[in-house]
């Protein structure tokens, strides 16, 4: 994709205008230049970038999708260098023979009839050649299985190695408490010009333990962990960070001048690291003041300033959906944050991304994405986390200095627990503490010196980001087809249909009229807004925002939440013989997991939010549909009436599967009569 940044010579489009930027006068100002009269004006940087991220600025002066059919083969050599650098020869082969089974087989329909006969032709034909691996060939619902697997990767090979050699149990013996010693003793004592020895670390580590045992019974006590466990802990840093921290920054450039300079950096925006984390707290409903669970936090940090670019908050579990969202949020420029005082000044593409090698982060979506707006994506090996370890140690700092002592925080350990109910003490919603979070990275966190910067973040990114370019995708709406999964759609008087929904809009309209009507056209579409689609040109450069016509269904969506409305929808058709709309499906979920939420385990309430939770992307503003009616208004069928007894509300059966829907009384009864 053509990147465009805000500097000397840098074209853009605004509303329909074509501008030019002839110098840039300092601390957020610049002279631009209309093309069409010459006209010189003075502008803010800040106006631009707000007008970028609303969709009203174009950088080229044109909408342009790079050239695709160039970037794939570049994402498919990536994939083939990480598959061949992250896996054994035995698990590639593994793979590679899963892989001949999958391509022979991908275009049949998956009925046992059709895929045994193919099956048993492929094993043959892998037998002769010498690389068939099983006795007998493999069950037909194992290969549909791997079949699903490598499609919904993206056709990446990667999606068929083994997983057997990560089970088992690799958690670390020593208690969370002892852990967290060790960790802020290294940071405190041992990363300080001080440099006292690890024996010294291990006699005050004595100490705290000594202290903290005084209050426990015998079977609660803590040990001391061994000298060695505490070198182990300080052999996973950087060890270019230690000896800055430790003998200063002038003699870490000095020895590592030659070694190690594979994991420094040199500016920001060089290597970003992203994660996932379980956030240590509860949060509540806001209408029923009813405990949900525990929030997910996807964040991406800068390594070279240790600058929070951007995150994601939500119970969606870790998948493209929160990569997606927290990716956007880190590339747009920040602005309107309530409460805080201090700027955000993170916006921009990074130059390297290092990622988890979590199955979520092999997505198809991920790596195009990346690949269209030049990221490398840098897989983390595996049971090795010091390679990410930055963005480790701030997930520690975020849970040791926001949550310390929030109502509703989980404890690491029964022993630190106590008679601590989380649960009965949560007092936050989950929109609070994305403000409460908003304000401990800008205010806080970025405000407080770092141990191994010796500066605080903000003072680091300050300085760095005045000697780099910036650089911005051409547009808003090409950040969201950038994210997106690439279909291939006919174009009718009746828009775009897709996964039963319908897209339409007087820009498809002018194309059909242009082009004809069943014209093929690639369509982009994203999991975690079925809101709108993007449709990709004829000149593959042009791309069109097409929102939804049942808009007020789709809106914030995600496919996931669409999946269950369209099950439960036929279970009522089939239940009531009457035609009844998505929407109504959508609203009537809804009332039965309001009226459900209060008697639950965690595990579901859980899911219960997952689906209640429908926040649209932060991309540009929905175009209204092209339809000539409003879609009627849903029937919802009444509450029902509360029960007499004090101890339970009525409940619908329990979900005991984030994909479980409700069952119907009806269904119950021819059930019950069934048996």
């Amino acid at each position: 994709m053509v990147m465009g940044s805000f500097c000397v010579s840098q074209r853009y489009q605004l509303k329909d205008q074509l501008w030019r930027i002839c110098r840039d006068l300092g601390k957020g100002a610049l002279i631009v230049e209309e093309l069409g009269t010459g006209r010189m004006q003075e502008v803010k940087l800040a106006d631009l970038l707000m007008a970028w991220k609303s969709g009203h600025l174009t950088l080229g002066g044109k909408l342009v999708d790079a050239a695709t059919s160039q970037l794939t083969g570049a994402i498919q050599m990536a994939r083939a260098d990480a598959f061949r650098q992250s896996y054994s020869k035995e698990a590639q082969l593994v793979a590679k023979v899963k892989l001949t089974y999958v391509q022979a087989l991908k275009q049949l329909p998956r009925t046992e009839r059709l895929m045994v006969p193919a099956i048993e032709e492929v094993w043959k034909r892998n037998k002769k050649s010498g690389i068939t691996l099983q006795k007998r060939p493999p069950h037909f619902t194992t290969v549909a299985q791997w079949i699903r697997v490598y499609q919904d990767a993206g056709d990446d090979i990667r999606a068929l190695v083994d997983r057997e050699q990560e089970k088992g149990n690799r958690d670390n013996r020593v208690r969370p408490a002892v852990e967290e010693m060790v960790d802020d003793l290294i940071q405190t004592r041992y990363l300080t010009p001080e440099r006292p020895p690890v024996q010294e670390i291990r006699k005050e580590l004595k100490g705290l333990i000594a202290t903290a045992n005084a209050g426990f019974i015998h079977s609660e006590l803590l040990t001391v962990p061994s000298i060695g466990y505490i070198k182990r802990k300080i052999s996973g840093l950087s060890a270019y960070d230690v000896c800055r921290a430790r003998y200063g920054k002038r003699v870490a450039d000095l020895k590592f001048r030659t070694s190690g300079r594979g994991v420094v950096t040199l500016r920001p925006l060089e290597r970003a690291a992203m994660d996932h984390t379980r956030m240590d707290v509860f949060v509540i409903d806001e209408r029923t003041c009813l405990p949900l669970g525990r929030p997910w936090l996807t964040l991406i940090l800068d390594e070279h300033t240790r600058y929070v670019l951007g995150f994601y908050l939500s119970f969606e579990e870790p998948s493209s959906v929160s990569m997606a969202r927290a990716l956007r949020h880190a590339l747009a420029p920040k602005d309107g944050i309530v409460d805080v005082k201090a700027s955000w000044d993170a916006w921009g593409v990074m130059e390297t991304l290092v990622v988890d090698n979590g199955m979520e982060f092999h997505s198809h979506a991920l790596e195009n994405g990346a690949g269209r707006f030049g990221i490398t994506v840098q897989f983390c090996p595996r049971r090795k986390p010091w390679y990410k370890g930055k963005i480790e140690r701030f997930f520690g700092t975020l849970n040791t200095s926001l949550l310390i002592d929030m109502k509703g925080k989980t404890f690491s350990s029964l022993v630190l627990k106590g008679d601590y109910d989380p649960a009965k003490h949560a007092v936050m919603t989950l929109e609070t503490l994305k403000r409460v979070i908003n304000i401990w990275i800008v205010d806080i966190y970025h405000q407080t010196p770092h141990s191994v910067l010796k500066m605080t973040p903000q003072q680091a990114w300050d300085e760095g980001i005045e000697r780099v370019d910036r650089y911005l995708p051409p547009s808003s709406i090409a950040t969201e087809a950038a994210f997106s999964v690439s279909h291939t759609r006919r174009l009718t008087h009746k828009g775009i249909e897709f996964d039963t929904l319908l897209y339409n809009s007087p820009e498809l309209g002018a194309l059909r009229a242009e082009h004809g009507d069943g014209m093929t056209v690639e369509v982009r579409t994203s999991d975690d807004d079925l809101g709108s689609i993007v449709v990709i040109g004829p000149d593959g450069k042009t791309l069109i925002h097409v929102p939804a016509l049942d808009v007020e269904y789709a809106k914030g969506l995600t496919r996931w939440q669409h999946s269950v409305c369209k099950r439960y929808k036929n279970r009522l058709q089939d239940d009531q013989a009457a035609e009844i709309s998505l929407l109504d499906a959508k609203l009537r979920i809804r009332a039965l997991i309001q009226q459900d939420m209060g008697g639950k385990r965690k595990s579901t309430r859980n899911a219960q939010q997952r689906f209640m939770q429908s926040e649209p992307a932060a991309m540009p503003p929905t175009v209204e549909p092209a339809a000539s009616n409003p879609p009627p208004a849903p029937k919802v069928l009444p509450a029902p009436k509360p029960s007499r007894s004090t101890t339970a509300a009525p409940v619908m059966p329990e979900l005991e599967d984030a994909d479980e829907i409700p069952v119907l009384e009806s269904r119950k009864r021819s059930a019950g009569a069934a048996s």
